[in-house]
C-alpha cells in the first residue's frame, strides 16, 4: 500500500501533471470570458470566480504556520474544485458558444488523467 500512495505522490509532483492541474481554470476562464462576451447565461459567474482563482494561484502567499499552508492548500483545491462543476454544469445546461474555449478546456480536463496515469505507471 506504501508503494502505491508513493506513486501518487510522484504523480502529483510530476511537471506535466502540475501544467495541466494549473492549465485548466486558465482554458475554463478564458472560454467562460468568450462565453461571457457571447452573452451566454452564467458565464458572468464563472468569469468572476476562474479570475479570482487565478489570481489567487499567482500570489505568493508563504505561511509560517502548518495550519495556515494547509488551510490555504485547502482552499485552493475547494475552488478547483468549484470552477470544475461550475463550468460542466454550465455546459450542460446551457450549449455555451464559442465551442473552441469550451473544447480547450474539456481537453485539458481529458489529458489529465491520462497523464497522471502515464506519470504513475512509468518508473
Amino acid at each position: 500500500m506504501e508503494a502505491v500512495l508513493a506513486r501518487l505522490d510522484l504523480a502529483g509532483q510530476s511537471l506535466a501533471v502540475m501544467f495541466l492541474l494549473y492549465l485548466a481554470p486558465v482554458a475554463i476562464t478564458v472560454a467562460a470570458i468568450a462565453s461571457w462576451r457571447s452573452a451566454v447565461r452564467g458565464a458572468s459567474m464563472i468569469v468572476a470566480g476562474g479570475i479570482a482563482y487565478c489570481l489567487w494561484l499567482m500570489v505568493p502567499l508563504g505561511f509560517a504556520l502548518p495550519e495556515l499552508r494547509q488551510l490555504s492548500q485547502f482552499a485552493s483545491i475547494l475552488g478547483w474544485v468549484w470552477l470544475m462543476l461550475a463550468w460542466g454544469r454550465l455546459v450542460l445546461t446551457e450549449w455555451p458558444v464559442p465551442m473552441w474555449g469550451h473544447w480547450i478546456a474539456g481537453t485539458v480536463l481529458l489529458a489529465l488523467p491520462v497523464v497522471a496515469l502515464v506519470a504513475v505507471l512509468t518508473p
